[in-house]
């Protein structure tokens, strides 16, 4: 997610493992065009976890990341040619993408899909909130960023979430190392934003950045699904796998990129970071209603502590303060 955690450390998105963010001027406020791209942002990286959910019932987590990847980068490259700008250059650049498409798409994906095999795709979605705080304990590490009492505070309460979560699942051994999987993602997210800050921000247009990120991560996954799953025949896949991995590449993450670009133009990265919050709401919400999941009362909780947590580790100080 991109977060104010993560301004020094590279704006990403959660679900796209976007690349950095724009530093174009930003409007000071939201008007109805800036509130709508916060919506259909949040709806398409939060209604995600839902397209995994559905591609699970043919297709192993390799797959649906492949296809995913693959479609994802070329609408990608579509976009950036119908708008007339090149792909980034250089052997060195497109090293580091290769990086980064592994740890801040390839793996992560594959990750969160392989824990939805075990786990509801709306309590996927909530546990995917911590990614900046994630981000904000690596950028920490590295000495980009500070830990003061109220992010402390924050990021406590936000472990505190997951541990309510995982505590109301100790007793199924398979759902507690999904729950743990899951944050292991976000720490990669993590390492990814830190990395595409030191790394690779600056060095390319961001849209060009992240097309060049997602056509690195498809290289990575397709010849991983081919060994690791054996082919598949796309022929006998059902009308709505098909469209789950579509939907999942076009939107989830090739003209979610778009999106959140223009969204960073307009209002900066800082407000951007309101998805932080309405995302996990669209997951639970869209597997409630598509997938008949109900989330017990401590995942409720677990959620509701992460989000306060969020909050806390990304609320910006007043004046004369610190964090």
């Amino acid at each position: 997610m991109t977060g104010d955690s993560t301004r020094s450390a590279g704006a990403t998105s959660p679900d796209t493992g976007a690349g950095p963010a724009s530093t174009a001027p930003a409007v000071s406020s939201f008007g109805p065009r800036e509130a709508l791209l916060l919506v259909l942002l949040s709806s398409m990286w939060g209604l995600s976890f839902l397209f995994v959910e559905v591609a699970l019932a043919e297709l192993g987590p390799f797959w649906i990341v492949a296809g995913r990847t693959t479609v994802g980068g070329f609408v990608l490259l579509a976009i950036l040619l119908l708008r007339r700008k090149p792909l980034p250059r250089g052997a060195g650049l497109w090293s580091r993408l290769l990086v980064l498409g592994l740890i801040n798409n390839a793996a992560p994906w594959t990750m969160l899909a392989w824990a939805q095999q075990t786990l509801p795709s709306g309590l996927t979605g909530l546990l995917m909130a911590i990614v900046p705080t994630s981000t904000l304990v690596v950028a920490a590490l590295v000495g980009l960023e500070r830990i003061t009492p109220r992010r402390m505070t924050g990021l406590l309460l936000a472990l505190g979430g997951v541990g309510v979560i995982v505590g109301a699942d100790i007793e199924q051994p398979g759902r507690v190392t999904a729950v743990l999987v899951v944050v292991l993602a976000t720490m990669l997210y993590a390492a990814g934003a830190v990395f595409a800050k030191s790394r690779v921000s600056g060095h390319a247009p961001p849209l060009a950045l992240a097309t060049g990120q997602v056509l690195s991560a498809a290289a990575f996954t397709v010849p991983v699904a081919l060994v690791v799953e054996g082919p598949v025949s796309v022929g006998q896949l059902r009308l709505a796998t098909l469209a789950s991995v579509g939907a999942l590449g076009a939107l989830g993450t090739g003209l979610a990129f778009l999106v959140f670009y223009t969204l960073v133009a307009r209002v900066g990265a800082t407000n951007a970071t309101l998805t932080t919050y309405l995302i996990p709401i669209v997951a639970v919400v869209a597997g409630a209603l598509a997938l008949d999941e109900r989330l017990g009362p401590s995942a409720l909780a677990g959620g509701a502590l992460i989000l306060v947590g969020i909050w806390l580790a990304q609320r910006a100080p007043g004046p004369g303060t610190t964090r």
